[in-house]
């Protein structure tokens, strides 16, 4: 999934623009839920009407800057940068059973930083989230919302839920 914010500019015929800047990769594993995000590392600008097919961007233009691998019925995930500190968790709540079955909502918070658990264990109290860019925000926000579509929405074909794998409702 391409992570896109609208653009200064319009197209001639007053169209939006859109600025690609990050992608959220689902790595398939038969078990595991894993991601892997990419924020644009440089300065040259891809950008294409709302409208028109979206462009594919060179790999070269993308640098990694976490990653996801939680295990089979995860409702929390945390994002890992390339030295291995955690750099943002997002959960999803229980809110319980009748909600899980019926209804096809859930409530998640994502905390930009460490998890309160991660904090406890390390010996430096280092906060990251001061030093996450809006584009980082951005993208570990998008990642919230495809979590949501590929696991616990009823779109993803699963059924309603991770414990009750009914066939698809719609």
């Amino acid at each position: 999934m391409f992570i896109q914010r609208v653009s200064d500019s319009e197209s001639g015929d007053g169209k939006p623009v859109l600025d690609t800047f990050g992608e959220v990769q689902q790595v398939w594993h038969p078990w595991r839920r894993r991601y892997d995000l990419f924020l644009r590392e440089s300065e040259s600008r891809i950008l294409s009407v709302a409208s028109d097919v979206q462009p594919e961007p060179p790999t070269s233009t993308y640098a990694q800057r976490a990653k996801v691998d939680s295990g089979f019925l995860a409702w929390d995930f945390r994002l890992y940068n390339d030295q291995g500190e955690e750099v943002a968790f997002i959960s999803r709540s229980f809110r319980g059973f009748g909600r899980e079955i019926f209804t096809d909502t859930g409530k998640y918070s994502i905390t930009f930083g460490p998890s309160q658990s991660d904090i406890n264990t390390r010996s430096s109290n280092r906060a990251l989230s001061g030093s996450l860019s809006i584009d980082e925000r951005a993208l570990y926000l998008a990642l919230a919302v495809n979590i949501d579509f590929d696991y616990f929405s009823r779109h993803s074909h699963s059924g309603s839920s991770v414990f009750f794998p009914f066939s698809n409702w719609d």
